[in-house]
């Protein structure tokens, strides 16, 4: 006969190991919350959650030379370009952007709008999303360099 212990840790729900961060981005409403950095992925992926506030705009074409990033709305809708033309993304679709893609988001409606963004592989963009609410003009294209955004043209935006 064996000794057993009772098991009541299984329905115990676990403690959740780090606490999401969230980060203001102005003075607009709208706030990135970290869901999984590089460093909870193995340096795999970091995952991000945007809650567009009704008069965010979203960012201008550019790319990324690093990483690539996937889209999923949550709910809202935005406009997303893959360097060619524009489409408007809702709840449940999805868009990619490989590494050296230009790519651009935009929210034209009132109403606010919920993204899951997914970087592969895996960087820290927490401080460049910090920076983002602060940086002033003059030190805004020096920002972007830094945390690798290259912005192009703007495509009618």
């Amino acid at each position: 006969m064996t000794d057993t212990e009772p098991m009541g840790w299984l329905s115990e729900k676990p403690e959740r190991a780090r606490q999401a961060r969230t980060i203001q981005l102005g003075a607009g409403g709208s706030t990135i919350e970290v869901l999984a950095g590089p460093a909870e992925t193995s340096g795999v992926v970091s995952i991000y959650r945007w809650r567009m506030s009704p008069s965010s705009r979203g960012p201008a074409p550019h790319f990324h030379t690093t990483f690539s990033e996937t889209f999923i709305v949550e709910e809202g809708e935005v406009d997303y370009f893959d360097g060619r033309t524009w489409r408007t993304l809702r709840p449940g679709d999805t868009a990619h952007a490989a590494m050296g893609d230009v790519h651009a988001l935009r929210k034209e409606r009132a109403e606010p709008a919920t993204l899951l963004m997914a970087l592969s592989p895996g960087v820290p963009r927490e401080e460049y999303f910090a920076q983002l609410a602060t940086v002033n003009e003059r030190d805004l294209s020096r920002l972007h360099e830094a945390h690798d955004n290259h912005f192009v043209d703007d495509h009618e935006r």
